[in-house]
Parts: structure tokens; sequence; C-alpha cells
């Protein structure tokens, strides 16, 4: 969740789904990490602790690329058209613009990860469980997401000169995350059909898209 001096992302230009996962895999794990060190997290139980990284995901990379190590515009493009075509990677760029500009204020970012991580939505496509049954307790999610919309808002207001600036850059901000969520959403549909693709990632990558109970995609 903190820039770092390592090294850009990605390294080279990749062609493969699997190779540029497999590459992003130590940057995932950062935000595992990150997240251990939240109380609130830490009182939900592991299985949906282990839905919420899943169902997430997208929108974990988007937000937390923004205060991660530094990017290979270059390779991303490359690799990002290699693999899910131009049309797609120029939303999927529009989405990184569209986070970026507030990179520089990291404190907002990591509280509407939070926020947006403690959801019991799903921004994913999911065929191997049924929807309605996948949080054992959507009560402690939703308790532990109050306590940061709640810091949120205050941090929000506190960084502008009054509520009506707040409410603004508040709507704008959702606008902006909404349109990044549509866009992961998409990635992620195209990634779910190409199980050939999941079967060559390493096993954290291989985890956030869980085999599916039937051949429906």
């Amino acid at each position: 969740m903190r820039k770092t001096t390592s090294q850009y992302f990605p390294t080279k230009p990749h062609s493969s789904i699997h190779t540029y996962f497999n590459e992003y895999a130590k940057r995932h794990m950062s935000i595992i990490e990150y997240f251990k060190l939240i109380p609130e997290f830490n009182r939900i139980s592991i299985n949906d602790k282990i839905h919420l990284i899943i169902n997430h995901f997208g929108t974990m990379i988007g937000l937390n690329e923004t205060t991660n190590a530094p990017v290979d515009l270059n390779n991303l493009f490359v690799s990002l058209k290699n693999i899910f075509g131009i049309e797609l990677v120029m939303d999927l760029l529009r989405s990184f613009d569209s986070l970026q500009k507030y990179a520089h204020d990291p404190i907002l970012i990591k509280l509407l990860l939070i926020v947006r991580s403690l959801s019991s939505s799903i921004n994913k496509n999911r065929f191997d469980i049924q929807m309605d049954g996948i949080y054992d307790d959507t009560k402690i999610i939703f308790d532990g997401q109050n306590v940061y919309v709640e810091l949120l808002w205050r941090y929000i207001l506190s960084r502008l000169p009054s509520e009506r600036d707040a409410v603004k850059f508040f709507n704008k901000l959702i606008l902006d995350l909404l349109f990044v969520m549509r866009v992961t959403f998409a990635m992620d549909y195209q990634i779910y059909s190409s199980p050939n693709e999941i079967a060559e990632m390493e096993p954290l990558m291989q985890s956030m898209w869980p085999k599916s109970n039937t051949n429906t995609i």
C-alpha cells in the first residue's frame, strides 16, 4: 500500500494473462498484508475474508496501484493491449487515470480501499457458489465498513473548505469508482473466459478466479 523503491511494474511486456498476473502476485500480497493490520478486518471470519478479497480484486488493484511502486506505462500498455485488446485497454487506462487524480493523498486512497473492500457486494463473475450464501456474517462486514465510511467522510470534510465542497468531491469520487468497477468487471469476465490461462497462474492469483461448478461463463 505504500510507495517503495521496488522495480517498475510490469518489468517487461506480457502477451498472456497468466504471466502478467504471476508478476503482479507480489503486489497483491502487499494488499493482503495491509488488511491484516486493520482491526475490523481481523474480526471477520476467515471464509468472509477470503471472499472479500476475491470479490473486490479488480478495484483493489486499481486503488492499490495509485500508491504502489512505479508503473512502467509502456510495458503496461503493451501488456494490457496484448491480453485484453485495444477497446478494453483504453477503458482500463481511463480507469487508472480517474484514480490517479487522488494519488497525491494516500490517506484518502487507503480509506477508500478499506471502505470498498469491506462491502458485501460482489464485483466479480462468480459461478462457483450460491450468491445468497456467499458471506457468513454480513452484519460484521457492514459494521466494519461503517467505521471507515465515517472516517472517510470526516477526512474529506477536513480537507475541503465547506460541506458543499465535500459533497461535490464525494460524488465525483463515487462516480470515478463506479467507472473503475465497471471496467474491472469486464476485465474479470474476459479472464474467466480463459480457463487455461487461469490454470497457469500461481496459486494466489489462481484463487482470485475460483473454479465454476458449471460450465457456464
